[in-house]
């Protein structure tokens, strides 16, 4: 089955079917990041469409899809991506299986930290930045290792 993912600002994610024609993607796309997208490469194999002026319409970040673009680049990104996006592959196609699993791996780990950070609060923005990176890091190259 042809599909895409759509990352919500609470980390959520929903695997969404991917139309066959290009009218009903781009309108799929749009309706799914709230307006215009923007087109971000950090993957070779996956495009992230964020909305073209979230931050200045101030939608919230999207703290999954921040650590997800900053493990896929490999250095901590600078800047934030706000409201939903969608993940499709390259060339408005769908996306992979493995990179299915592999982004919604990255969603669970940011949200298994801040769900410990109820008992343990973070010392210090740095140290979340960190602890982030790390925990979705550790869960891509998990997912990317071979069978034992």
């Amino acid at each position: 089955m042809s599909s895409v993912l759509r990352i919500d600002p609470d980390g959520g994610t929903t695997l969404m079917p991917w139309p066959g024609d290009a009218l009903q993607r781009g309108l799929l796309i749009r309706a799914g990041v709230g307006g215009s997208a923007d087109i971000a490469v950090y993957h070779r194999r996956a495009v992230l469409h964020a909305h073209g002026n979230g931050q200045s319409e101030r939608l919230p970040l999207n703290l999954a899809v921040w650590v997800l673009a900053s493990v896929w680049r490999g250095v901590e990104l600078p800047y934030g991506l706000h409201g939903t996006v969608m993940v499709t592959g390259q060339q408005f196609q769908e996306l992979d299986t493995d990179l299915v699993a592999e982004v919604q791996g990255v969603c669970v780990e940011v949200a298994e930290v801040r769900a410990e950070w109820q008992d343990r609060p973070p010392a210090g923005e740095g140290a979340v930045r960190a602890e982030f990176l790390a925990a979705a890091g550790y869960a891509r190259d998990a997912l990317r290792a071979p069978p034992a």
